[in-house]
């Protein structure tokens, strides 16, 4: 009779990611009633719940949850970590896809999704820009290339391989430090790839992007380019020409709006007989989805019928901004400048794309799984029985094949782990203005037009020529 406790005890010693994610409620509220430092402090009290296999995922939650707090060097210390790990995890090949098939893919280490990679170092670049650490964030910029050209050498047919606001970004970067060769190299990249990419991020070219290369193309001189934006984009002709001038102040402002999709399971139970058909279809009766709360009591009833086999997939849960853009106005008491934010990034639709394109191969890892677990459930009630009395080998046989069945079901579920601190969206504007004092607004607007909440207000100086980025953030 020890095999019933070995069994429980291995269900112990396989847990799953679920007791990780307690925390995330907290810090989404805290995040939303203004109190960031407050949800720093859950993230990190929560370290020890991510363990060892979740640690990629611990620094970029961390680090995540810093930026917003405005602990911007503490955010790159954490980010770095990160990025130096995911380094390591291309060299060492720490995903060991074979291994995926015997064991649960939460317990493999967490390796992060393409675009999650490269959002490191955009959050990275953001922070150093705040900080006005304007060569630091040219590094950034630079890793962002070469983790977008080696993604492009390695990415198979129309998977995710290259991102049009981290190509925006590194332009902007560029200009300010006044290398406007590369930038419009990067302005042209991202021009393609927003083209390119339109089917699936859900964003179309930004106006911002057709002001910068008539902007860029002007500052260089390259007459037949400019008149080909020009003709091209002739609805942003005349912003481009207000914004050439050097001893022109300059505001960024960079939102954040909604709060990014997370992963659920979805349990896909396949009945193997015309009984248990009818039993699915009884468990399934009152409309209720399975979820890790209801898969005990469903792998009870499963493993006890046994002609029951569940497969565990992730699938996306995108949660729509209330905001659809937000409006700026500066204004020194003479003269006032306004703008609106544009939507250059939705990463709810990037994490879709990065999640479909690897689909084809999760689902056949997830059914060969439950194929080997099903078979080896069936082994283990075979195996006793052959082992056991004469007297009570059916019976022990069959409480063990029970048994193996429900650890088999118990212990099914999806990788499910995802950057959840991040934003839904991220959303831009750039104003060129007079060097002086002056008073801003910002005010958030829903999708029927109409100003949610209290405006946001700032006293902010400028010199001449001088830039400065600004960071809201919208949680719903």
């Amino acid at each position: 009779m020890s095999l019933p406790l070995v069994l429980l005890t291995l269900i112990f010693l396989m847990p799953g990611c679920s007791g990780m994610f307690a925390h995330y409620g907290g810090v989404e509220r805290n995040l939303r009633a203004g109190h960031p430092d407050q949800a720093v402090k859950l993230i990190q009290e929560a370290k020890d719940e991510y363990g060892r296999n979740n640690r990629l995922l611990y620094l970029m939650d961390n680090g995540m949850v810093l930026h917003l707090a405005g602990r911007y060097q503490e955010s790159n210390a954490i980010l770095e970590e990160a990025h130096l790990l995911i380094e390591e995890q291309y060299t060492t090949r720490v995903r060991d896809q074979a291994s995926a098939l015997l064991l649960n893919e939460t317990q493999l280490p967490y390796a992060g999704e393409p675009f999650e990679h490269v959002l490191i170092n955009v959050i990275k670049a953001l922070n150093y820009a705040l900080l006005s650490h304007w060569s630091d964030a040219l590094v950034e910029a630079r890793r962002i290339d070469h983790r977008l050209n080696v993604l492009s050498d390695h990415a198979e047919g129309n998977a995710y391989k290259e991102d049009p606001f981290a190509r925006y970004l590194t332009g902007v970067l560029y200009e300010i430090a006044g290398d406007l060769n590369n930038a419009y190299v990067a302005f042209r990249k991202a021009e393609a790839v927003y083209d390119e990419v339109r089917a699936w991020s859900k964003v179309p070219l930004p106006d911002a992007l057709k002001t910068d290369l008539i902007r860029v193309t002007s500052a260089l001189h390259l007459t037949e380019d400019l008149e080909r934006y020009q003709t091209k984009y002739p609805e942003v002709a005349s912003e481009a020409a207000l914004s050439h001038d050097a001893d022109m102040a300059q505001l960024i402002v960079v939102s954040y709006h909604g709060r990014s999709p997370q992963k659920e399971d979805l349990f896909i139970d396949v009945p193997i007989s015309l009984d248990a058909l009818y039993l699915v279809a009884l468990a399934k009766s009152t409309g209720l989805q399975s979820t890790r709360s209801t898969r005990g009591g469903e792998a009870l009833l499963y493993g006890i019928h046994g002609r029951i086999a569940r497969v565990a997939l992730p699938r996306l849960v995108p949660r729509r901004a209330k905001t659809a853009y937000s409006t700026i106005q500066l204004t020194d008491g003479t003269t006032t400048f306004n703008a609106h934010s544009q939507r250059m990034y939705d990463i709810s639709a990037v994490a879709e794309k990065n999640l479909d394109d690897g689909y084809n191969r999760l689902v056949l890892r997830a059914v060969a799984r439950t194929a080997m677990k099903m078979a080896a459930a069936e082994g283990i009630g075979i195996g006793v029985r052959s082992a056991g009395h004469k007297s009570s080998n059916d019976w022990i046989g069959l409480f063990a094949l029970i048994l193996a069945r429900i650890f088999v079901l118990a212990t099914e579920e999806a990788d499910i782990r995802s950057w959840r601190t991040l934003p839904g969206e991220i959303q831009l504007a750039r104003l060129w203005i007079p060097a002086g004092s002056y008073s801003v607004m910002m005010n958030a607007v829903d999708h029927q037009g109409r100003v949610i909440g209290s405006p946001e207000t700032e006293q902010l100086d400028f010199k001449i020529g001088e830039v400065r980025l600004w960071l809201r953030q919208y949680v719903e």
